[in-house]
């Protein structure tokens, strides 16, 4: 049975999973579902087109699902699809996907939003990642796990961040960052140094890191006047690198042959 406040409205058509609580002032549309366990605090919306996944905590004042907003369309019906235990925070809008893009936002499992956070349409926020208060996401965006961004970043759309990448506060990203590493950057955002401790209380092991610390330095610590993508592209000619060496290497040889395909590559695996 779901507790459902009498001053929430919630569509006859939306489902309400097992102990799913609806506070006060909650809106939940048309065909919306929510699974079971889950908790929508005080002045939530739920748009059409959103699906809940179990276990998610829904804080005030959050608007989930809206309309993209895309100049010249008007209530695309298009989907968010959110997944299982996430915590969204005070006042975050995520809006679902577009008709001129994948027509579906996907929020993965495992995820800290935290207040004032915008997420917009057709982005891909993977699992196990932390977004502090007041990051903006334009459209298209990819976050790979175990990201964490600091306050009060801006990513350019079609951007994709690599996996337990760590974004300074107030960064403003305009082209994709790589797995591992830390960057940051107030008018341009870049890669500065490996994530070595996030890495290793993660369970990476020292050798591991050391190889990401090896070709970290290739790139962004070389000498000479080699292109850096030419660069990319002959160290992974090394049939014995490290695995998440060679992780990074191949993100960041889709990421210079087309950001927009790095970005449509990856969202078809998630």
């Amino acid at each position: 049975m779901a507790n459902i406040s009498p001053a929430a409205h919630v569509s006859e058509t939306a489902v309400i999973g097992d102990n799913v609580t609806i506070a006060p002032g909650c809106i939940i549309q048309d065909g919306v579902t929510i699974g079971d366990n889950c908790e929508l605090r005080n002045n939530v919306l739920v748009c059409s087109g959103t699906t809940l996944g179990k276990g998610n905590r829904v804080f005030s004042g959050a608007v989930l699902g809206e309309e993209p907003q895309n100049v010249g369309e008007v209530n695309p019906d298009t989907k968010l699809q959110i997944g299982d235990n996430n915590v969204l925070r005070e006042y975050i809008t995520i809006h679902r996907g577009s008709p001129g893009g994948s027509g579906v936002t996907k929020i993965g499992d495992n995820n800290f939003i935290m207040a004032y956070t915008h997420i917009g349409h057709d982005c891909i926020i993977c699992n196990n990642v932390v977004i502090t208060n007041g990051c903006q996401l334009s459209g298209h965006v990819l976050v790979e796990d175990n990201v964490w961004m600091a306050g009060i970043c801006a990513f350019h759309q079609f951007t994709s961040i690599g996996k337990y990448a760590y974004i300074a506060g107030g960064a403003h990203v305009s082209q994709d960052m790589p797995p591992f590493l830390k960057a940051s950057g107030i008018t341009r955002c870049g890669p500065k140094c490996v994530n070595t401790v996030g890495l290793l209380r993660a369970g990476f092991s020292k050798e591991s890191v050391r190889a990401i610390k090896d070709v970290f330095g290739a790139l962004y610590r070389r000498k000479g006047s080699m292109a850096i993508d030419k660069l990319v592209n002959e160290m992974l000619a090394n049939d014995q690198l490290d695995e998440n060496a060679r992780y990074m290497l191949e993100f960041l040889a889709k990421s210079y042959s087309s950001p927009r395909n790095r970005y449509r590559e990856l969202s078809r695996k998630h």
